[in-house]
């Protein structure tokens, strides 16, 4: 599966923070708002102080297969 199909978060070294993305569909965003009540800056800069280094900080999560909601997975002609 491509990334953009995928909710991520991940550290941006260019903005030098977290960054959440959100996959095109229905309440994604809604995902997107989720996870970063979860992995916060705060949650960043403890595994920092804990000896982490958080400029590697990666997590995606994949739709599961045949989940409408998802654009990627809706058939062209398929009306929402």
């Amino acid at each position: 599966m491509k990334a953009k199909d995928k909710l991520r978060v991940s550290w941006d070294r260019k903005e030098n923070c977290l960054t959440y993305y959100c996959p095109l569909g229905f309440q994604t965003k809604c995902d997107a708002s989720y996870m970063s009540g979860i992995i916060t800056d705060e949650v960043a800069q403890e595994l920092y102080n804990r000896g982490y280094d958080i400029t590697t900080l990666k997590f995606s999560i994949e739709p599961i297969k045949g989940n409408t909601s998802f654009a990627s997975q809706r058939n062209i002609n398929e009306t929402i």
